[in-house]
């Protein structure tokens, strides 16, 4: 019997899963992260490691044929970060027959069954991906200083934008700013300065969380956190629309980061901003489950 094991490396955690030839579900591992920028070759080696290890453990069968597919974060254009997980993989998976993909390549994988269209990443950052016939495309993904429009980074910063503007009188005060102001614990309009240099640290993730409040404020139907959405929404339906050019008949789009998590407060923007011929549709899988569809149509 042959057993494909899929595994997710991302930057929060490493999900592990084990499935048969027969793609019956075996059993699913969770630990922490294994990024290597973020824990280190030995660590991210000895994590990999002891997710497979305890997956081959329950497997029904001694002398199993194992094959593993990894998408990690940071397996992309950087040709030296590439080298180094490629090292650690070796290190971790030998002497098994391995796949190395990114973490958005499995996450498309998942999100689709294996099979062609788009997936929009919205979360910290934001970008899209596309398989079409074999050929991968992306759009977005720029990063945060000139691009990710459609991240919880960007919602962050348009919400401290507003924040500003109807602190000082640009823009008409509403519930917005007392709201932000007592959720960041200021007892001044302006210690938003200090609480974003000195609480937040100008850091990147630490601001993509304030897109929470721009959901919770959107929930109360507010009109600028709403606003803030459908900026989202058209960034994503302008992606969509660029690699959908690629695609003739019908497309199949789905979706997978923290920015979809409220629900139809972004989904039914952008579908209102699509044509007919493209469907937004909900993930199939989940990343790691895309990892093992990669695997057996790698070594089946």
């Amino acid at each position: 019997m042959k057993y494909f094991i899929g595994i997710d490396g991302g930057g929060t955690k490493t999900a592990f899963v084990c499935y048969d030839e027969t793609n019956y579900l075996v059993g699913r591992e969770i630990l922490p992260s294994c990024h290597v920028l973020q824990v280190g070759v030995a660590d991210a080696v000895s994590i990999l490691k002891t997710g497979v290890a305890r997956l081959i453990s329950a497997l029904p069968e001694k002398n199993a044929q194992i094959y593993i597919c990894a998408g990690l974060a940071g397996y992309g254009k950087n040709v030296i970060l590439r080298k180094k997980i490629e090292e650690i993989c070796n290190k971790s998976f030998v002497p098994y027959p391995y796949l190395i993909k990114s973490d958005a390549d499995i996450a498309l994988a998942g999100a689709l069954n294996g099979e062609d269209g788009i997936l929009v990443i919205a979360g910290t950052g934001s970008i899209a991906l596309a398989k079409n016939q074999a050929q991968n495309t992306r759009c977005g993904g720029w990063g945060y200083l000139f691009g990710d429009e459609a991240s919880a980074y960007a919602m962050g910063i348009q919400l401290l934008k507003v924040y500003t503007k109807q602190c000082d009188g640009r823009m008409s005060e509403t519930v917005l700013k007392n709201f932000v102001k007592e959720k960041c614990g200021l007892s001044d309009d302006y210690d938003m300065i200090a609480y974003v240099t000195e609480v937040l640290e100008n850091k990147r993730d630490r601001i993509a969380k304030l897109a929470m409040l721009v959901y919770a404020l959107a929930e109360q139907k507010e009109p600028c956190a709403l606003e803030i959405y459908k900026n989202a929404a058209r960034e994503i339906a302008s992606m969509i629309c660029t690699l959908a050019k690629g695609f003739s008949g019908r497309v199949r789009v789905s979706y997978t980061g923290g920015v979809w998590n409220a629900k139809e407060l972004l989904i039914d923007e952008v579908k209102a901003l699509l044509p007919e011929q493209i469907e937004l549709q909900a993930p199939e899988f989940d990343p790691s489950d895309g990892a093992c569809i990669l695997a057996r149509k790698q070594f089946l």
